[in-house]
């Protein structure tokens, strides 16, 4: 099985990540009444953190840590898909280089953090991808399972290249 690599606003790794780590949180809160008696107030789920550590592999491996940098530098949000999670809206938090780089070889580490937002409620039935959208962005954007949208759409041979101005059935 190929991995799919890991995607953020249409820029590729080069190689997946070595570790990924996924941080979920609800606020919770414990409220005391003067009865001694106590409740529990949960105010909802925060922000996912999304961190990780890599290698950039090759002669150009600082090339590959400055691709990743613009990107991080370009500020914004965007769709971040990674491997075989569902992909999220996030913004790239942080970037480093750990340890000193080797000859061909550069250790990074990352942080993004999801973007809470409402995702597009629709009900269409087919869209038109643009360019560098994939069946995981579309996944995302439509609330839809990638299992379903693979299965909708026969015709597209892999998930992670789909042509511009493709027809992608939703439902």
């Amino acid at each position: 099985m190929k991995l799919v690599p890991m995607r953020f606003k249409g820029v590729e790794w080069h190689h997946n990540p070595r570790e990924i780590s996924f941080e979920c949180e609800k606020d919770i809160n414990e409220l005391r009444s003067p009865f001694g008696k106590a409740y529990i107030q949960n105010t909802g789920r925060k922000n996912m953190k999304i961190t990780g550590t890599g290698e950039l592999f090759g002669y150009d491996c600082l090339r590959q840590f400055d691709r990743l940098l613009a990107l991080f530098k370009q500020g914004g949000d965007g769709i971040l898909a990674i491997l075989q999670i569902t992909p999220i809206y996030a913004v790239f938090e942080s970037i480093k280089i750990v340890g000193q780089p080797k000859p061909d070889v550069l250790v990074y580490s990352f942080v993004f953090r999801e973007v809470m937002e409402n995702k597009q409620s629709d009900s269409k039935c087919f869209c038109i991808t643009k360019e560098g959208e994939n069946l995981w962005d579309i996944s995302y954007a439509y609330g839809i399972g990638i299992d379903s949208l693979v299965s909708l759409n026969s015709h597209i041979k892999r998930p992670d290249i789909v042509e511009d101005g493709s027809v992608v059935r939703l439902c």
